[in-house]
């Protein structure tokens, strides 16, 4: 098995100038950049250029991309998702060039566009301009705090599976994940936030590329995401005119599948309200009313997230309605 990680990594205020420098080193020369609409002002180069919902609304057929020797997105969360999407099915490199930092799509090999998710490869660079990423609406910079919190019970909830299932476990990966989580929540709870941007991305990146090295979204993604995939699935079953983020969704989750493994490990005593406290500082939502949901819709959730993948997690073969409900109230969610 390859592993692709980053060759190339630049987190600082100007990096985009980077970009031709690192395409020279890499010796790439026909590059096509993905983007979309409102991204497109950060496109200030020569090269080929397509939006990303073009993609997405068409078949790809790849003689029409036979020029290219890489692709570079450049944008949200959408269109880096549609652009590794598009790279891998060339079976050329990736260049992630994130605009905002709202979760670990920007670094990891993970391809999102619609669910289930599955694995493609990495970026084989990133760019990421915080003086860019700096001026994103600050709702995302608040979400990708949700997705990085999620770690803490990724790992938890991988390291149950591989006691009870035996399912295999990296514990390179997950104290490497773990401790990026750690960290971000310590400098958002004992600081005035000023380099938050900057902590956040370089966070994400290292959450994607721990994703890489495990081969596994594991060290990233459990119970708190199959939480807030159902309510994907339930917005979209009910057709509920919710606009919560992906990051947004996973915090709410992480608070609540925290509290579970509490009650089951006293060493985790006071983590829920620790993970609760650091979304509440960069103003991310920490209950269903502030997300958007009405109760009966969180309740509905939680009773239906372990079925959403094959994956063992602390809701092991789920939980009824009474202990969903039970739940979300004791950790202040509804």
């Amino acid at each position: 098995m390859i592993i692709i990680t980053p060759r190339y990594t630049i987190i600082e205020d100007g990096a985009i100038k980077k970009l031709e420098e690192i395409l020279k080193k890499l010796n790439l020369k026909n590059p096509l950049i993905v983007t979309g609409r409102n991204t497109k002002k950060y496109c200030k180069f020569s090269f080929d250029m397509i939006y990303y919902d073009e993609i997405l609304t068409s078949e790809i057929n790849k003689q029409n991309y036979i020029e290219y020797d890489c692709i570079i997105g450049i944008g949200g969360g959408k269109a880096i998702d549609t652009g590794k999407y598009l790279a891998y099915k060339l079976k050329i490199p990736f260049i992630s060039v994130p605009t905002t930092a709202s979760n670990d799509g920007i670094a990891s090999p993970i391809v999102s566009i619609r669910q289930p998710s599955f694995m493609a490869d990495a970026p084989i660079a990133i760019i990421a301009d915080t003086e860019i990423i700096k001026k994103s609406p600050k709702r995302l910079l608040s979400a990708g705090m949700g997705d990085i919190v999620s770690n803490i019970t990724a790992v938890l909830d991988w390291k149950l599976a591989h006691k009870e299932k035996g399912e295999k476990y990296s514990e390179s990966s997950a104290i490497f994940s773990k401790t990026i989580a750690k960290e971000l929540i310590n400098y958002v709870l004992n600081s005035n936030l000023s380099e938050y941007h900057s902590k956040l991305v370089k966070a994400l990146v290292g959450s994607g590329i721990a994703i890489a090295i495990a081969n596994s979204s594991r060290p990233a993604s459990g119970s708190e995401h199959l939480f807030s995939h159902a309510l994907d699935k339930l917005k979209e079953e009910y057709s509920l005119e919710v606009n919560s983020l992906h990051g947004e969704q996973c915090g709410i989750g992480t608070i609540m599948m925290s509290y579970l493994h509490e009650k089951e490990n006293k060493n985790l005593s006071g983590l829920h309200e620790k993970i609760k406290m650091s979304l509440k500082k960069v103003n991310a939502p920490t209950t269903a009313k502030e997300l958007g949901f009405d109760e009966d819709i969180i309740i509905e959730a939680l009773s239906i997230a372990h079925k959403i993948r094959d994956r063992w997690t602390i809701l092991r073969d789920g939980l009824s309605r009474k202990e969903a409900r039970r739940l979300a109230e004791e950790t202040g969610v509804i």
